[in-house]
């Protein structure tokens, strides 16, 4: 799953993110800016969700990701 989001995110959010945890469903993002935060939540958490999912279908062996949790750094 980690791999997986470093092939979809753009690299300019890929560099200020970094996952840490991917448990029952739920992947925790370090995010390292409130901004950066707000934008993830709010504007591409599903985005990024369909597409992490996608990729996955495409690479992984059933592994779904239910939710994307954002934390700061």
């Amino acid at each position: 799953v980690f791999d997986a989001w470093n092939q979809i995110v753009p690299v300019t959010i890929g560099k200020r993110t970094r996952p840490v945890s991917f448990r029952g469903g739920r992947l925790i993002v370090v995010v390292e800016s409130a901004p950066l935060m707000q934008e993830l939540y709010c504007f591409r958490q599903s985005e990024f969700l369909a597409l992490l999912n996608q990729y996955l279908a495409n690479h992984s062996d059933n592994a779904v990701v239910e939710r994307i949790e954002f934390r700061r750094s």
